[in-house]
């Protein structure tokens, strides 16, 4: 099967948009360290900033609403069968804030066998700001070096386009499109909620993907000590570390 990538727009309009950024501004928020599932702050040039919120809809109806809503209709439609939630993340890219190398999803997910990731724009998503490219016509796990993403001799033969997006639109990403992208050069935020899917006859779950996301992290910073807020070292930018804990899996950050 050949995996392609596919923008669709317009999806989230009017004063669902309109909402979904004013949740965005909440969750963004939350102190970093806050968040039972991963609440990441990074380094840039001009100060500290979130980069990611992970498993969002677990502490924020809104979101879950919209996940379990028209992004799983629209995935559903891409991945062509009945699908199940299993994972959101909402990635903040202030101006300056990292991009993420080359990879393909279904290597972050352990278990997993046929997903599709649905990315909303929040904000407007250009080159400049550090939008997404992906690689078509793949239809295999590429080799990855010891951080989990695409080598460089790989990456050099793809024919990679970016998804230039306005708030409200979406790209569909099959868990085997390579994709990447850059750092934010621009002066305004870039910031994208990804909910991802998986064939509903496949029994992978929420449940199952976080419990296997927890333990691979643990053995993955154990070996190497790099910063990650995934399964992979995919992630460009310098970790803020954090002191705040919180109570077991409690949603607390209020």
């Amino acid at each position: 099967m050949t995996v392609v990538s596919a923008v669709r727009r317009s999806v989230v309009g009017g004063h669902d948009l309109d909402a979904l950024q004013a949740w965005t501004a909440e969750v963004e928020a939350w102190p970093a360290g806050s968040h039972r599932w991963g609440q990441y702050a990074e380094r840039t040039a001009t100060g500290e900033a979130i980069c990611r919120t992970e498993n969002v809809s677990a502490c924020h109806t809104g979101i879950a609403g919209l996940a379990r809503g028209v992004l799983e209709d629209v995935a559903g439609s891409a991945l062509g069968v009945d699908v199940v939630a299993f994972k959101d993340k909402i990635n903040y890219k202030q101006p300056g804030g990292a991009g993420f190398s080359p990879h393909q999803d279904l290597a972050a997910y352990p278990g997993a066998r046929r997903v599709m990731s649905v990315l909303v724009a929040i904000d407007e998503c250009t080159t400049t700001s550090g939008c997404i490219w992906f690689a078509s016509g793949v239809d295999e796990l590429l080799p990855t070096d010891d951080r989990g993403v695409v080598v460089p001799d790989v990456v050099a033969s793809l024919s990679w386009s970016p998804a230039e997006l306005a708030p409200g639109d979406v790209v569909c990403i099959a868990g085997l499109t390579p994709h990447y992208s850059q750092a934010n050069k621009g002066t305004a935020a870039r910031r994208v909620l990804v909910a991802s899917y998986a064939a509903r006859g496949d029994g992978y779950d929420r449940e199952r993907y976080y419990s296997a996301r927890e333990q691979e992290m643990a053995r993955a910073s154990a070996r190497d000590e790099r910063f990650r807020i995934s399964t992979l070292g995919d992630f460009e930018g310098i970790e803020v570390s954090s002191d705040v804990t919180g109570p077991g899996n409690a949603c607390w950050h209020r």
